[in-house]
């Protein structure tokens, strides 16, 4: 067995890549990318946020962002506005076309979510979701 499987980062990455593979191919059908699903599902969560706060919340970085919301927007699922308060801030908006795709997306969240925790095996899901919290949290 390679050296590289008792690194954490390669396991956790080889992992990612089959998790990106297998999403992908569920997603196709909405139209949508990972990138983009997590924009509708915290717009959905939360209205008539800036790119700034969703990209906090996504974990996409600024100049992904606006390639992501302009094809959602070409796409008739979210609009941007000027924010009323702030004439230099600009909101996205989820429109009643991308609330649809959203509630999709949610059941097929939920869904995947749950085969991910059954692959985890009985038992070892809170430690594992513990373990990441704590990388997520430790690294910068």
């Amino acid at each position: 067995m390679s050296e590289l499987n008792n690194f954490i980062c390669f396991s956790m990455r080889a992992a990612m890549k089959k998790i990106d593979r297998n999403l992908s191919s569920r997603l196709e059908a909405h139209g949508v990318s990972i990138p983009q699903s997590f924009i509708l599902l915290v717009l959905h969560e939360e209205n008539g946020m800036t790119l700034k706060e969703i990209g906090n919340r996504t974990y996409i970085d600024s100049s992904s962002m606006t390639v992501l919301v302009d094809k959602l927007e070409k796409d008739g699922l979210v609009e941007r506005r000027l924010d009323s308060q702030d004439r230099r801030a600009i909101r996205v908006f989820i429109t009643p076309a991308g609330e649809l795709v959203a509630d999709q997306l949610r059941q097929l969240a939920y869904q995947f979510n749950s085969e991910l925790y059954d692959l985890l095996g009985e038992g070892n899901q809170k430690e594992y979701m513990h373990g990441v919290k704590n990388i997520i949290n430790g690294l910068e």
